[in-house]
Order: C-alpha cells, then structure tokens, then sequence
C-alpha cells in the first residue's frame, strides 16, 4: 500500500527512543521529512536516534530539543519546523509516562505534573500545529496513549487518569475539525518492549518479590500472543493512520496489544 507521505513533513514528540522513536523510524522510511525531539537532558539519544533512523531508511531527521512540560518550548519546535521543513501534515503526539504509585501517595504537586506532562502538552502541541494543517487543508493527528483508556492498570492512577482525558480531547477534537480534512485518532499500546516497560516490571517484581526475570517470564503467560509488542509495530499502525491512505478514520481509539485487554 502507499501510504503517500513521501515529502510530507511529520512531527514526532518524544520520539528519541521507544514509541516515538518507533514511529519516526515509520514515518522516515515511508518518505516524510520527519522531525524529531527530546527533551535537553536526553540530547545524546536524540544524535543516537538521527543516526539510527538513517542507516535503517536512508532518511535522516531532523532534530531538535522540545520540553513537552514547557508551552513555549514546544511553540518553538513547531515554529522551527514550518520554517525549516514547511508545513506540517502529520503529528505523533507523545509524552513519557508519569510515575508510578497509588492515589494516596501523591500529592498536588504530582497530579500537576502529570496533567502537564501527558495532557496539556498534546493540548499545546495540536494548538500549535493546527494553523498549519489548515494551511495544508489536510492534516492527520495521533495521540499515543495507554491500553489502559480501556482498561486501567493498577498503580498506574496518575497515567490512566490523565490518557482518558486524550481519549475525551481526541474524540470531541476530531469532530470539531473532520470540515478541515483532519483526521484525529488514539492509539492506545500494551505492553510493548520499551524502556518503559523495562521500568514498571521492575516495579512490580518488587512489588510481587520476584526477580524481574521471573516476573516478566510469569507476565508472558498471560499474553494471547506470549510476547511483548515492537516499536516497529507500533511505528506501521502510526503511519498508517497518520497518512493519505487514512482517509475516513477518525474519533477513533485503536489498541496495539496483542489482544491483551479484554474490555470492549
């Protein structure tokens, strides 16, 4: 299938490593002129990134720093990439996760942080880029969340509080804009094999007191498909619905999980 985004620009947050890493590498190997950030303290991931992007598709990114808690920073990213690149037709929005922890342990201060983090920075990103799709008069927009916006996870009130509301954003979102040709969707991933992932087993084989070995090996076995997902399947989903070949999908929450959730 062409996904005609050959030439196309493509913003992609957080996308250093992991998921957003996952849907850049897509997005470079389909043909679009890809940007991708980190914040500052991961700047040495982010020349890791450039380089791996290119040797896998022969396409590399551009590259800059975006603070996705910081609105002027990501103001700038989106500035710096009209300008160098052109206008923007697709947006991977993504963000790291909040910490783990029960509702009783945190305080005001932690439940700011993470509407911040994992909210208002997709509020602040969209606002920024919609000029441009309307410019374009086309854009598609995806909001990388949590299979828990299905399901909720347990120690994870911070993440599944803050992914429901993308959800609710997204769906009001893409009706607001649908008379603009853009598209507006959620994807929510299981357990993919990231860093992320890597740190929340080690969390809960503490929790269980086991080895992470152990935990991760008993986890499995509650996996219809006996393994962790790829960033690379999560990049093809992503690009699929953030391209041309997307044309009337939208308002829509789409899981990556192997069939792990069971809810509807």
């Amino acid at each position: 299938m062409n996904l005609k985004l050959e030439g196309k620009v493509a913003l992609c947050m957080a996308s250093a490593a992991g998921l957003g890493k996952g849907i850049a590498m897509e997005m470079a190997r389909e043909g679009a002129k890809v940007m991708i950030c980190t914040a500052a303290p991961f700047a040495d991931q982010l020349a890791a990134a450039q380089d791996d992007i290119e040797k896998e598709t022969g396409n590399r990114p551009f590259a800059e720093i975006c603070d996705v808690n910081d609105g002027e920073s990501i103001k700038e990213l989106v500035d710096k990439t009209v300008t160098d690149l052109g206008d923007i037709f697709a947006l991977a929005n993504m963000c790291p996760g909040p910490k783990p922890g029960e509702f009783e342990k945190f305080t005001d201060e932690d439940w700011t942080g993470a509407f911040n983090m994992c909210l208002l920075s997709y509020i602040r990103t969209i606002r920024a880029v919609l000029p441009s799709m309307k410019r374009l008069g086309k854009g598609r927009i995806v909001n990388s969340t949590s299979s828990s916006v299905k399901d909720c996870l347990d120690n994870l009130i911070l993440s599944n509080t803050m992914r429901m509301g993308v959800v609710g954003m997204s769906k009001t979102l893409a009706g607001e804009v649908g008379k603009d040709n853009i598209l507006v969707n959620v994807i929510g991933p299981g357990r993919i094999g990231t860093q992320r992932i890597l740190n929340l087993n080690a969390v809960r084989a503490e929790r269980a007191g086991v080895s992470v070995e152990e935990y991760e090996k008993l986890d499995l076995k509650s996996f219809p498909m006996g393994r962790y997902g790829t960033t690379d399947e999560y990049g093809r989903l992503a690009a699929f619905l953030l391209s041309e070949a997307n044309t009337y999908i939208s308002g829509q929450t789409i899981l990556l999980d192997g069939a792990m959730t069971r809810a509807y």
